[in-house]
Formats: C-alpha cells, structure tokens, sequence
C-alpha cells in the first residue's frame, strides 16, 4: 500500500495557520508524552502475534468478536508485563498512566473494561482496608475479573426500587464460619439485566443488593462481592444463573449480561465495609461519617459519567476526522471555469454541516479532563475524609450529569452527521463510521438517559434558587460550579436589571462577553422554572 499523502489532503494540511505538532502536544499533555503515545500506539500496530489487527472484525460473528477482544486483552497484559507498564503502581496496570493510550491503540472494544471502570473503582472507594488487601492483588493479576451488577430488569436508575436482597444467615442456622449473605433474586424483575462483562466474561460480581440483617430489618441498598463463576475453570457456580443477553445495534464486543441468584449464600465479609458494617451475630452498625462521605457510594456512577463525558470528545473527534478527510479528497461539481472538479469541503454547506462538530469535539475534549480532575479531586477527599460538604457533592453530580446528557446528544448526532456527509460511502463499514455511531448510542441511555438526567440537575438547581430568594448564607458554594449562576440569580430575583457589556457585534465575539450572556441567560430560565413550580 502506497504511503504517499493524497495531494489535496497535503493541500489542505498545509493551509493550517497553527502549528500542528504542538496542538498535538497540547492534547497529549506535553511534547514528552506525545514522543511516548506515539511510541505505545507502534508497539501495538506493529506487535508480531497479528492480534491486535481489526481489518477482519466487520466479517466476524459477535462470539468470534468476543473471543478476539479477550486475546487481545491478555497479549495486552503479556505486552505490558515484558514492558514492565505497570511497574510503577505495584503492578496494576490499570493504574498506569500509560494504560489509557494503550487501550486508544488498541482500538476495538475490550469486554473486560468494565472491570477497571467500575468493579475496582468500587472496591477501592467502599471496601475497607482488609478487604482492599484481600481482593485488589487478584484483580491486578486479572484472576478476579469483576462487573458492577446495580441495573435490573424491572428497574434501572431507580436504586431504591432495586429487588435483590442480601439476608444475613448467622453460623448457628448454617452459615458459614461467622455468618453468611444469602443472595436471593425474589422475582424476575429484579434479575440484573445489562451489565457489561457480565454475560461471558467476569467471574466476580459487584452485586447491589437490599441488606436484611438479623433481625431481619431491611437496612436499603449495600454493595456485595459476588462470586459467578469458578477462578479455576470459569464454571457457573451454584444458585447463578447468568449469561448473555444477546445482539444490540452495536458495541457487540462488549458481553451485556443478565443474573439470578437462587440463594446464593457468600461469606459475611463480602459485604463491602468501608462505611457500614455487620458483625457475627447479624447486627447492622453504619460508621459515623458526614453526610457528604455517606454519598461516596455515588461516586462510581459520577466516575462512569466523567469517563462518558471524556470520550465524547474523542469519539466526535474521530467521525469529523474521516469525514473531513473524505471531504477533503472527495470531488462533487465543477468550478466557475467548467473543468476543475471541487473538492466537497469547499461547499458551504459541507462546511456548515461539519465544522460545529468539530470544534464541540474541541470543547468536549478539554472539558472532559477537567470533570475528570475536579472528581478526582472530591474523590480522594471523601476517602481520606477530607472537607467535603454534602452542597459538592450535589453540585459534581449535577455537572456530571448535565455534561453527560449535552456531551453524549450532541455527540451522537454529530457521528451520525459525520456518515451522512460522506454520502454512499459512509454507509460502508470500512469507513469506520457505522460501528462507530451504532457503538456510540449506547451513550445517550447508558449511565441515565439523557432525558431523565437535566431534571435531576434542575432539582439541585432550584435549592440554590430557594437559597438566593431566602437570602441564606451562600459561601457553601464557593466551590462549587454552580456559584457562576448567583450574581446573575441576584440581580434577577430582585428585580433589577444589568446591560451587556457588547455594544457592536466586535464585543458580542469576545468569549467573556459571550460567557456572561450565557450564565445570565441559564439564570433567567432557572427562575422561570421556579416560578412556574411554585
């Protein structure tokens, strides 16, 4: 295959008014990790077992994807064991800074992620230290390979409703030594349907679950390690039942799954113990902690969604990029002399239909590493018991959930506008582009569907709206994001009014000004729908 750059595509590069190896920088982090990304993406491309090749993948069965995604998940491993990537953090791969390109590199779905994006992020935010001892060693040596099991077939973000119960059996009624859960799926709503990982390939299961302590009191939702199958041959072990829950429209790699428990009885320390505990006898203790630490549970989903939130930006990055391209070699028409063909992408129209997207993907992109730093941060605070008040809280969940919702629409629809502008061609596979949109739409649902989530938003909205009104004491959000909303909330709810600074249309280009209309204009709406609630 030639390697000589199209001459239009060269044109068209060549044109860039900025240089383009330090934006690369920039995106990377720094020109030494740009040298380093660059380094990890050949180790796979040019890795001599052939595994990692994905010119095949549109003419194989979804078994057939499977099974090759998890080859390439454990010559993953074997490659960064050989490379000691991982080294740096005991081991965990996972852990390692460069893990992220890795899996970039590999391009193609790996069933087994879900293990690191929510199973030990579980385990390091709720278990306590002799848990984390006990259980992290095997999920960094991928012997407990693990998926988060909350959703249920009759009930999905509404945790509260969730029908799975986990009854403490005491040893002198045939528990084991020091007391058993017997984990029960009492009907068949409350089967977990839809995790990832969990239909072929965890052997472990974060199970969410109704705790029922001795005294047989229902103490609501807690977090319990499941065993599903066998570490030693991946039998299904007794009372589970689980599995694959068949085709989607896309992201087939990945094993959703369903589960029953047929009383499934676990030892009494798989109850993860970090904030509340259960001692031999059955009784329920929850451990002294501020309100804001008691939503630490809430953490995992927040981290799903600033993950979400991320990609966003780099999927719609990777649609404009085809479709640019394309757009960029493709010709359709004549120029005013009659002869010399035009390239697509001097069409206004094409223009118009791809440039918005492209610069969202811009703004996606660096939005999501900030989401992603500012939950790090609350995050590490809560589990060390840091300062945190419930007010943060709220607020990360209601900018993870409103990013999450905007993001992943916008995102969406841009790949699906992507396809549609490189006409007949964008309906190939080997454009990329329909696995890449029908991969994509899981987001849109998955994680709360974005319909369901700016409600949640507006109700953490309008307790500030209620705050600014009674005239409280607002210094509880100085760090939050939603203090950008008050002085604007101020000026409305008082009844006075401010001029834009922007008296021509130069000052209505200047981002600040832009800003401040925004933020004025979010306000407004919020009051408005005070109003309209009271």
């Amino acid at each position: 295959m030639s390697t000589k750059m199209n001459a239009d595509l060269a044109r068209e590069r060549g044109k860039a008014t900025f240089s383009v190896e330090r934006m690369t920088n920039l995106f990377d982090g720094s020109k030494a990790q740009t040298e380093r990304r660059r380094h990890l993406e050949a180790l796979i491309a040019r890795d001599p077992s052939g595994i990692f090749s994905n010119e095949d993948n549109a003419y194989l069965h979804r078994t057939d994807r499977h099974v090759r995604a998890l080859a390439k998940q454990v010559r993953l491993v074997e490659l960064c064991r050989k490379l000691g990537i991982g080294d740096e953090c005991d081991g965990q791969i996972i852990q390692s800074k460069d893990f992220p390109d890795l899996i970039a590199a590999v391009a193609d779905d790996l069933p087994t992620s879900l293990h690191w994006v929510m199973f030990v992020p579980n385990i390091v935010s709720l278990c306590d230290e002799e848990q984390k001892a006990k259980w992290l060693p095997m999920c960094r040596d991928w012997r407990m390979i693990g998926c988060y099991a909350q959703t249920e077939l009759g009930h999905g973000s509404n945790v509260r409703a969730l029908e799975t119960t986990a009854t403490f059996l005491p040893e002198a009624k045939g528990g084991q030594p020091g007391g058993s859960w017997v984990i029960n799926s009492p009907t068949i709503t409350s089967a977990k349907f839809w995790p990832g990982t969990l239909g072929r390939t965890a052997n472990h299961a974060m199970v969410i679950a109704r705790l029922i302590d001795g005294d047989g009191v229902d103490h609501g939702i807690h977090n319990f390690l499941v065993p599903l199958r066998s570490m030693d041959n991946h039998k299904l072990l007794p009372g589970v039942k689980t599995g694959d829950i068949g085709p989607k429209i896309g992201y087939n790699n990945m094993d959703n799954g369903f589960a029953r428990f047929d009383n499934v009885v676990i030892p009494r320390r798989n109850m993860a113990m970090r904030f509340a505990t259960v001692d031999e006898s059955g009784k329920y203790e929850k451990k002294s902690v501020s309100d804001a630490t008691s939503k630490i549970s809430y953490i995992t989903m927040m981290q799903v969604r600033a993950y979400i939130i991320n990609e966003a930006g780099k999927n719609l990055a990777m649609a404009c990029t085809i479709s640019l391209r394309y757009s960029a070699i493709r010709k359709q028409g004549f120029s005013e002399d009659g002869k010399t063909e035009l390239q697509i992408l001097e069409y206004k129209q094409q223009q118009h239909r791809l440039l918005p997207s492209l610069a969202s993907s811009y703004c996606f992109f660096f939005t999501g590493k900030k989401v992603l730093k500012d939950l790090t941060a609350i995050e590490k605070q809560l589990v060390s018991g840091g300062n945190i008040t419930k007010t943060e809280v709220a607020d990360i969940h209601a900018s993870t959930s409103a990013l999450k919702s905007f993001t992943t629409t916008v995102a969406a629809d841009g790949i699906e506008d992507c396809r549609k502008a490189c006409g007949g061609h964008g309906f190939l596979q080997c454009s990329g582009l329909p696995e890449m949109l029908t991969s994509y739409l899981q987001n849109p649902t998955v994680e709360g569907d974005n319909h369901m989530l700016p409600q949640q938003v507006v109700k953490v909205l309008l307790k500030l709206v209620q705050a600014v009104q009674g005239n409280d004491d607002l210094s509880e959000y100085d760090k939050c994001d939603q203090k950008h909303l008050i002085p604007s909330l101020q000026l409305i709810i008082s009844g006075n009014s401010k001029q834009l600074d922007a008296h021509n249309a130069e000052d209505l280009q200047k981002l600040p000004i832009l800003i401040k209309a925004f933020r004025h204009r979010a306000a407004r709406l919020l009051v408005e729908a005070a109003q309209q609630i009271q």
